[in-house]
């Protein structure tokens, strides 16, 4: 999962993101999750709190921020909403 911060005004571009991450990283590198943040979570010491990132995962249900899932079929990053987090936990959609 990558944790992410947009600048205002602007909107996450879901196929031009997946393009972008495919020119850049090999396969195993790619991002699966995306979590849009209003600002990154530092430590006093200015360090991304990722532990508690990964405490939290990647449940829609728990995490209030938005999320998105990697989509090789689509080739693009689509929004991770109940239906197709279901998919992901009963295997209908795989990452």
């Amino acid at each position: 999962m990558a944790a992410l911060v947009l600048r205002p005004g602007c909107r996450l571009d879901g196929p031009a993101l997946y393009r972008h991450v495919e020119q850049l990283l090999p396969p195993y590198a790619r991002p699966r999750f995306l979590r849009l943040q209003e600002r990154l979570a530092m430590t006093e010491t200015f360090k991304q709190q990722k532990v508690r990132l990964a405490q939290e995962g990647f449940d829609p249900a728990r995490v209030p921020d938005p999320l998105f899932l990697l989509d090789e079929t689509t080739k693009a990053y689509v929004p991770l909403g109940p239906a197709l987090w279901e998919g992901v936990l009963d295997g209908r959609f795989r990452i």
